[in-house]
């Protein structure tokens, strides 16, 4: 058998990296909707500081949403072109917690307001 017979089959049966890529659009999708509802509950219990950290939690969603499809891209390029993957960072998983955290706290002040 020639070597060209190897090269026809795709570099992933399972499809991993875009599975994975999915999944983590959901995590940040319900992320962004969950700060989006946290602003509309906590604005009037607590003012101004409940949309400002809901914002913050909801940008944060969405650099994550940004920086996640980015990562996929990156791997997806090193995977078709057997190099190695380099430059690619975590900065898209810490803003996935930090929004979590964000998050966190508005539903914990919206508890002990009401």
């Amino acid at each position: 058998m020639s070597g060209s017979h190897i090269n026809d089959r795709p570099f992933d049966v399972g499809l991993q990296a875009e599975r994975t890529l999915l999944a983590w659009q959901r995590t940040v999708l319900s992320l962004a909707v969950g700060c989006a509802v946290a602003i509309r509950l906590t604005v009037p219990a607590i003012g101004l500081g409940g949309a400002v950290a809901g914002m913050a939690g909801l940008g944060l969603a969405i650099a994550a949403y940004l920086g996640i499809a980015r990562r996929y891209r990156a791997t997806h390029n090193a995977l078709r072109s057997d190099a190695t993957l380099r430059g690619v960072s975590a900065w898209p998983l810490v803003a996935v917690a930090a929004s979590t955290v964000a998050l966190g706290t508005l539903a914990a002040v919206f508890i002990v307001a009401y």
